[in-house]
């Protein structure tokens, strides 16, 4: 059979039919599959917080507040927080809340949504400052706490 002997509405309609098919087939193996990963993947959530511990390494602000001084400058709101898998992929972000005048220092909350499950352990680290190493049943739980000084 030769395709240029078919009328052009007839090789349309064999085009369009073999396009359904290929579509058809390939949603078929990706819902019997599971699904796609970001719509079925299960995530947990962390919380925490960081601590300038040195009442030289932050500035009061008028109000309580404070920030990272002078070699803690990034320490400040909105720096980020990232969660790495046992792959060393970035699996998270987040990022630190204003800093609150504590008993320690200045302390800086945050929290991280969105963390995939399934990993060996988690590095959670905060600006460039090293990180934490959690298994998802600690990060489930929060409660992380870095401090940096003294």
């Amino acid at each position: 059979m030769r395709w240029s002997r078919l009328p052009r509405p007839a090789i349309l309609a064999v085009g369009l039919a073999l396009g359904a098919a290929v579509t058809g087939g390939c949603w078929l193996i990706v819902s019997l599959s599971g699904g796609a990963a970001s719509s079925t993947e299960k995530t947990v959530g962390t919380s925490g917080t960081l601590t300038l511990a040195d009442s030289s390494l932050s500035f009061l602000q008028e109000g309580g507040g404070c920030t990272g001084l002078n070699g803690y400058s990034d320490i400040q709101r909105g720096a980020q927080v990232n969660v790495t898998g046992a792959d060393g992929t970035l699996v998270a972000t987040g990022e630190l809340e204003g800093g609150k005048e504590a008993a320690l220092g200045c302390e800086f909350p945050f929290t991280i949504e969105g963390i995939p499950q399934g990993s060996k352990f988690y590095t959670v680290e905060v600006s460039h400052r090293g990180g934490l190493t959690q298994i998802e049943d600690e990060l489930r739980s929060g409660g992380l706490a870095f401090t940096l000084g003294r």
